[in-house]
């Protein structure tokens, strides 16, 4: 049985409706009918019901998708075409159809290379048990290094006893969302062991890809973590609450860029502004599009057109404007991967929120 029968609500909902195509992230980069939501389902109606075969442009538009959730929030059935994506992926891996470009990702994570195409060497562990983790995820843990230095100075501040893995392993959340479901939940199993080796009780994540993961994906694969799992901002929070680390003031506007994994898929939207509220008080300014109908960071904007890295700094350069637009001096991320997207926005100082906590730190 094919994967997307098992969305087929969703892709008979979709397959005629245009109702979310103004919000769509990849839609409205290329205004191709095929990248909007709508065009996705007929394609993938047309291959469940054997009138079409995956070609390779197929294949392109269903990798061109940045798993944003925007159609969802906007859908008034309450239909998940992201889901239908991960699922048609999933179809087109086991067909071994899927791009090439996804492959040399899939490579580089198996060999323990960055993947997401740099060469970097990854974030030493501590070498030492603990009921307290630090996860950092697989793109701080080779790309987001002074997040987690932010991270370790604000445990160390609040007098946190804590771990970090040795060569800490893939989450396999970036294989899942490429579709090589069955890899993923191997990465997964493996890391779960490691979890358990090191006695955590208690897991920090900062990469809203990886709390999604430990969340979400683990328990479809059937793993029980026996583990409490939090993202940093909600570590933060914690830690601002309880008088752990004390935080000064800031007079210029701040905004917050909502994740979509996080937040979107998640749920996460309080403790985030709570932290960054402490700093910023009544310079705190919500973007014209937050929430769930917050745009697109791009935390899965692995591939547009079989290239890497190209929908991300397209996304990168909309978030920009929208910041430029409510007149913001300052913009805190959720993600290394949406920090480095606007990572060229001139006049904004852009912060992950890790980063943006410890800068303000008493």
């Amino acid at each position: 049985m094919m994967e997307i029968s098992k969305n087929i609500e969703t892709l008979k909902a979709c397959r005629f409706c245009p109702m979310c195509r103004h919000v769509c992230t990849s839609g409205n980069i290329s205004f191709h009918e095929s990248d909007y939501p709508r065009g996705r389902g007929l394609i993938l109606d047309n291959i469940l019901e054997k009138r079409m075969e995956y070609t390779s442009d197929l294949v392109q538009s269903i990798y061109n998708c940045c798993l944003c959730g925007l159609c969802w929030s906007n859908c008034e059935g309450g239909y998940m075409p992201h889901k239908l994506i991960l699922s048609s992926r999933t179809d087109i891996a086991e067909k071994g159809m899927a791009p090439e470009a996804a492959l040399k990702i899939l490579e580089s994570i198996e060999s323990g290379k960055n993947p997401y195409g740099r060469k970097s060497n990854a974030y030493k562990g501590t070498g030492k048990k603990a009921d307290f983790l630090y996860f950092m995820g697989d793109y701080i843990k080779f790309s987001g290094h002074p997040i987690a230095d932010s991270v370790i100075n604000i445990m160390k501040k609040a007098g946190q006893e804590y771990a970090i893995l040795e060569e800490e392993p893939t989450d396999g959340k970036i294989m899942a969302i490429l579709g090589f479901r069955g890899k993923a939940a191997n990465a997964a199993k493996s890391l779960k062991k490691r979890f358990k080796d090191i006695g955590a009780k208690k897991i920090v994540v900062s990469d809203p890809l990886s709390y999604d993961c430990l969340k979400n994906d683990f328990p479809g694969y059937g793993i029980d973590l026996d583990a409490r799992v939090m993202h940093i901002s909600e570590y933060l929070e914690e830690c601002i609450s309880k008088g752990k680390i004390k935080v000064g003031k800031v007079n210029d506007t701040v905004t917050l860029l909502d994740s979509e994994f996080l937040g979107r898929f998640n749920g996460i939207y309080k403790a985030p502004r709570k932290i960054i509220k402490a700093v910023a008080g009544s310079s705190f300014k919500e973007m014209e599009k937050n929430g769930k109908y917050s745009l697109a960071t791009g935390e899965a904007a692995f591939l547009f057109n079989e290239k890497t890295g190209v929908m991300g700094k397209m996304i990168g350069s909309r978030l920009c404007e929208a910041v430029n637009y409510i007149d913001a001096g300052i913009a805190v991320t959720l993600s290394g991967a949406a920090k480095e997207n606007l990572g060229k926005c001139s006049n904004i100082k852009i912060f992950e929120i890790s980063e943006f906590i410890w800068q303000n730190i008493k």
